[in-house]
């Protein structure tokens, strides 16, 4: 079992808390952090873009957060967690989706991609065509592999 918590430094950057209990006696509980330079903070879902909480599925084995380092602008890091204690940073996961993705929304996924909802293993995930007024955005669901591996999928 894993636990997410976010701390912030306004205007610089976001810190992302994993805490795993313990799965062998002898080693005890294992907690990591993961830094984020994002002078806007974190983007929550299209509902509540203020939301600073971050995502995390009910097994808590996957966790997610949307960096907004400038206005137009948000990156998705995926957070996957194992049984054994591992943690496992998915930081390309623009890159990742962006394959997966056909024009137009293959470059706007680059640049700007923001998690909606997590359930099970599947992360809904949004991209915006900034390009073009008016602002048009496409919202699609991706399956999340135990390595980072994602594939569309549906909802």
């Amino acid at each position: 079992m894993a636990t997410m918590s976010i701390s912030f430094n306004p205007g610089q950057d976001v810190t992302v808390n994993l805490a795993l209990s313990a799965t062998d006696p002898e080693t005890g509980p294992v907690s990591c952090s993961f830094t984020f330079q994002a002078a806007k903070g974190l983007l929550g879902p299209s509902s509540n873009p203020t939301s600073q909480s971050g995502f995390a599925n009910s097994a808590q084995d996957l966790f997610a957060i949307t960096v907004q380092p400038a206005t137009k602008a948000a990156f998705v890091h995926f957070f996957l967690t194992s049984a054994n204690g591992n943690v496992l940073l998915v930081s390309d996961v623009n890159a990742r989706v962006a394959k997966l993705l056909s024009p137009p929304w293959k470059d706007d996924a680059e640049g700007f991609l923001r998690v909606e909802t997590i359930q099970g293993r599947k992360a809904q995930l949004q991209t915006t065509d900034f390009a073009h007024a008016p602002f048009q955005s496409h919202t699609f669901w991706v399956t999340v592999g135990a390595t980072g591996k994602v594939r569309l999928t549906q909802g």
